[in-house]
């Protein structure tokens, strides 16, 4: 579900670049009210698109916050577990650095 959210995002981010491009081009060759015109449109897709990322930034940080409040809840409720798979993982990183020497 996250990863399909974040790949419409990105494509949605990429296609608002894309079309602001495209209009931008197009505002080389025109002269006068029509390249201004041009010119305000780009100029508005680049800031849709500036606000579209902060809101993906938004939400990463926000998730990233639930992420750190849930694995604190968890080791705090389970202490000796959370050594244990401390380390379990310290080890297995131990071995696969001995083996890459």
């Amino acid at each position: 579900m996250r990863n399909s959210a974040l790949n419409t995002a990105k494509n949605d981010l990429q296609a608002l670049v894309r079309e602001a491009q495209h209009v931008l081009r197009e505002a080389t060759t025109e002269t006068g009210d029509k390249a201004n015109v041009l010119i305000g449109r780009g100029i508005g897709l680049l800031d849709d698109t500036v606000a579209k990322a902060q809101e993906l930034q938004s939400a990463a940080i926000d998730s990233g916050k639930v992420m750190a409040t849930t694995t604190d809840e968890y080791v705090h409720e389970n202490p000796w577990r959370a050594i244990a798979i401390s380390l379990g993982l310290g080890l297995l990183a131990g071995v696969c650095v001995s083996r890459c020497k």
